[in-house]
């Protein structure tokens, strides 16, 4: 499955720090192409590093760099998909710092429990995990337009948020350790760390009028 767009949208508000987010993590990306494999290894979060007191900074900036187009397009819409109504729900300044806490709270997840503590994880994959484990409990009865493979046909049909997913991270489960290129706990750790905290940044539920597209 691959999302499309939700199809409920809260109206009335204007999307700021989500596109501020895309438009950094797009900058520096096409920054780090200079050359890439100085700026992973500089900013990227090498846990063997951390054990040893070093470069503590990267808990924060491997959040912003990515490995190639493919990883930081599907990141970025991805943030985009989930992002809008979260950032309309809580408030920009709430939105940025539920943000930060995810991926934070990923990168020490990652640092306890992954076996590769000497390659580097970048990404903002585990910030934008904690957006999924916080839509799932503000947003559960939306639906999620998305591109599903069926047999040998492909459909765009609504699909239950629940169900996506609790598809996807049942996939993250799947497949630890499975691909040493991925860092499937820095994802389970920035959705446990969403499914958390947001009832910490959401408040008391207030009306919220939505435009179905």
């Amino acid at each position: 499955m691959f999302p499309l767009y939700d199809q409920w949208q809260i109206g009335g508000k204007k999307i700021v720090v989500l596109k501020w987010l895309i438009g950094l993590n797009v900058l520096i990306f096409l920054f780090s192409l200079i050359d890439l494999n100085f700026y992973i290894n500089k900013y990227g979060l090498i846990p063997k590093r951390i054990y040893n007191g070093k470069s503590l900074y990267t808990i924060f900036t491997s959040m912003f760099f990515h490995a190639e187009f493919s990883h930081i397009a599907g990141n970025m819409w991805f943030l985009w998909v989930f992002g809008k109504n979260m950032e309309k729900r809580l408030g920009r300044l709430k939105f940025l710092l539920f943000y930060f806490l995810c991926g934070i709270t990923s990168a020490v997840i990652y640092l306890m429990l992954s076996p590769n503590k000497v390659l580097p994880a970048i990404g903002a994959s585990g910030a934008i995990s904690g957006i999924l484990g916080g839509y799932i409990v503000l947003f559960p009865k939306n639906k999620i337009i998305s591109i599903v493979p069926i047999f040998f046909f492909i459909e765009i049909i609504p699909v239950s948020v629940l169900f996506f997913v609790g598809i996807w991270f049942l996939y993250q489960l799947l497949y630890i350790g499975s691909q040493t290129m991925v860092a499937y706990w820095a994802h389970i750790g920035g959705f446990a760390a969403g499914v958390l905290f947001i009832k910490l940044f959401a408040g008391k539920y207030q009306y919220i009028s939505y435009d179905k597209v």
